[in-house]
């Protein structure tokens, strides 16, 4: 079991936003990819916290408590899971085998 530090301040927007993109054209037609991700590209960029009286913008991460950062999260890390753990066991399993 994995766990990972600091999870929803270290996901990168761009990136989850540009996969969620590639995930959803595969599904949908582009009028309403491209509608999803707008909205979605809004949400994630009002990311703001208070501090001491003082308002700041974080330069990454989703907003810890948003309905809509775990969803995000689960999306970055299932890529990251499939783009470079998964080739990993995978590599282990054959070499068990042969």
């Amino acid at each position: 079991m994995l766990d990972i530090k600091d999870l929803y301040v270290n996901i990168p927007i761009q990136e989850t936003l540009d996969i969620t993109e590639a995930q959803l054209n595969a599904h949908y037609d582009q009028k309403a990819t491209h509608q999803i991700v707008t909205l979605l590209n809004t949400i994630l960029r009002q990311n703001y916290l208070s501090f001491h009286g003082q308002i700041y913008q974080p330069d990454k991460g989703v907003a810890m408590g948003s309905p809509i950062s775990g969803t995000m999260a689960k999306i970055f890390l299932q890529q990251l899971e499939n783009s470079s753990i998964k080739h990993l066991t995978d590599i282990r399993i054959l070499s068990f085998y042969t």
